[in-house]
């Protein structure tokens, strides 16, 4: 009777585990093929979402690069997993990991077009106003090429609070008028953002991979797929 009692236990146990964290059964590591699945999952989701808002950006669409279009490409991975019996507890940062990626790709990709593709120059600062953020006080200068022709939009970087009107400043711009302009700080080209936004991109693509390994259960007679 008490070993009943402590077969229910582990049993229920087990399956609470298998609930979380998929159930996830192999005889040493996970075979080859597994792996590879996992990892095409990963990749072409975290591609999928991202799809939406770097072509958005490409080609000059505000409403894709807005990134909603991505967030529902990201619920799609998110069910996908669902339906894979992944683990619950896999599917909650899948889902959080997703909708920034989906905002962050337009910007890693306008990020990428001014660094590589982008056009330097001098402009002239015709205005300052500070403005109060969350946590620091950041300013916005507007700005007009040397030629006298403005510059649609306003800057904060290399924008500071010792700027003052008629200073110069750097500049980099899409000569293809793709993404806006971007002003350029003393240390040049700020690599963060991109940095940030690739690695949300990486640990979407690993965290959706290990999702889809755990969630499958291999028979131990003929390795074949149960659920």
């Amino acid at each position: 009777m008490e070993s009943g009692r402590r077969r229910a236990r582990s049993q229920h146990s087990h399956s609470i585990s298998a609930a979380l964290w998929g159930s996830a059964h192999y005889h040493g590591r996970p075979p080859n093929w597994l792996v590879a699945e996992g990892m095409a999952v990963g990749v072409v989701g975290a591609a999928a979402i991202a799809g939406p808002g770097v072509a958005g950006t490409l080609i000059g669409s505000t409403v894709l690069q807005t990134g909603e279009a991505g967030m529902v490409v990201a619920l799609g991975l998110v069910i996908f997993l669902l339906c894979l019996r992944a683990g619950r507890a896999f599917l909650g940062p899948i889902a959080v990991l997703g909708m920034c990626w989906a905002v962050a790709a337009p910007k890693a990709t306008n990020d990428v077009l001014l660094r590589w593709g982008g056009e330097v120059s001098s402009v002239v600062v015709t205005s300052v106003v500070p403005e109060m953020g969350e946590t620091t006080e950041r300013h916005y200068c507007s700005v007009r090429h040397l030629d006298g022709t403005p510059v649609s939009g306003r800057i904060w970087r290399g924008c500071t609070a010792a700027t003052v009107p008629g200073d110069r400043i750097g500049l980099v711009h899409d000569p293809h008028g793709r993404v806006p302009p971007r002003g350029i700080t003393a240390s040049g080209h700020d690599g963060e953002p991109l940095a940030e936004s690739l690695a949300i991109g990486l640990a979407l693509a690993t965290l959706s991979a290990v999702a889809v390994v755990r969630s499958y259960h291999l028979g131990p007679p003929a390795q074949a797929l149960s659920r």
